[in-house]
């Protein structure tokens, strides 16, 4: 199987190493909207999905060769596959890094995408914040590298790419580089982080049962920055990312909160960066890569701007 096979090609190749599905004839559709604006949607892949004869499906993820400039397949494969035997997300059935193509069940009858306001149910956050948790006490995955360090090679990447970025774009580099410099000394111990606090990223079921999808930004990290990152995505002031942190950690840690929040801030930065790179190597045109990343680029001088900001980083 390769990159440069089609994509019905690549689907037939996959289903041929699937126990059962080899000869089965099958219809091939979209799975779910690709979007990168407003929300970063199966916007790496073509999310398809599988029907058979009678109605059996399963859920096929075949990675844009281009989002290897972004993306570690082998680490994001990696963690779907540990995901899925923990039963925090999809089981998997293939997972070919090499082909970039993961083979999953199919999350249909009964789930739903979360949403924003799904998140100020209490029920249901807690058990979306106990998933991403429990993901954290898995065994380590192949790659230990933080949003810091992602930061540093998106911007390089920018550059050699050419890629349109905004004027204060090395500022809020050098800003959050002076974050990064200030929590290093205090990190937590690298553990297996989702990375991705997007709640489209979070799957629920009628029953309240959570599944956590999309592993991209997996690695392991200071458990802090997937809170923050989640934080940052889930509630728009932070009082509501207060009351999250405090129904995690039972407590409310200022030090800990800075850094979580700083984090977060950082996360914005870092998907400005790669949505500004991925719109300079994709051939895929059609995309709004570009507007994704203005609207995070946004999010992140807000943050940076805030009176706040550098009290943060002497308090953490």
């Amino acid at each position: 199987m390769s990159e440069t096979m089609s994509d019905a090609a690549r689907v037939t190749a996959a289903l041929a190493a699937v126990p059962g599905w080899a000869d089965r004839p099958v219809t091939v559709e979209e799975a779910i909207p690709v979007l990168a604006s407003p929300s970063w949607r199966g916007a790496d892949a073509a999310p398809l999905r599988v029907r058979d004869e009678a109605g059996e499906t399963l859920f096929v993820k075949l990675m844009a060769p281009d989002s290897r400039a972004t993306i570690n397949f082998s680490c994001a494969f990696a963690a779907a596959v540990a995901a899925g035997e923990a039963g925090l997300g999809p089981k998997v059935l293939l997972a070919d890094a090499e082909a970039g193509v993961l083979v999953m069940e199919d999350l249909g009858e009964g789930w739903r995408t979360a949403t924003l306001e799904a998140m100020y149910d209490a029920a249901t956050l807690d058990r979306v914040l106990a998933a991403r948790r429990a993901f954290q006490d898995l065994p380590p995955l192949p790659r230990t590298e933080g949003v810091f360090a992602e930061i540093e090679r998106f911007y390089a990447g920018c550059l050699e790419s050419d890629a349109a970025i905004p004027s204060d774009t090395e500022w809020m580099v050098d800003s959050l580089r002076l974050a990064g410099e200030a929590i290093r000394p205090v990190a937590g111990a690298p553990v297996p982080i989702h990375g991705d606090g997007n709640v489209s990223n979070i799957m629920l079921h009628e029953s309240g049962a959570v599944r956590l999808v999309d592993f991209d930004r997996a690695s392991n990290a200071d458990p802090l920055e997937d809170l923050g990152s989640f934080l940052i995505e889930a509630h728009a002031f932070e009082p509501e990312a207060r009351d999250t942190f405090t129904r995690l950690t039972g407590g409310f840690d200022e030090a800990a909160f800075n850094r979580a929040w700083l984090y977060g801030i950082a996360d914005d930065l870092r998907w400005g960066l790669l949505g500004c790179l991925t719109a300079a190597v994709s051939p895929r045109k059609t995309l709004e890569f570009h507007k994704y990343a203005s609207w995070r680029f946004v999010r992140c001088r807000i943050g940076v701007r805030e009176t706040r900001f550098a009290e943060r980083l002497r308090r953490i």
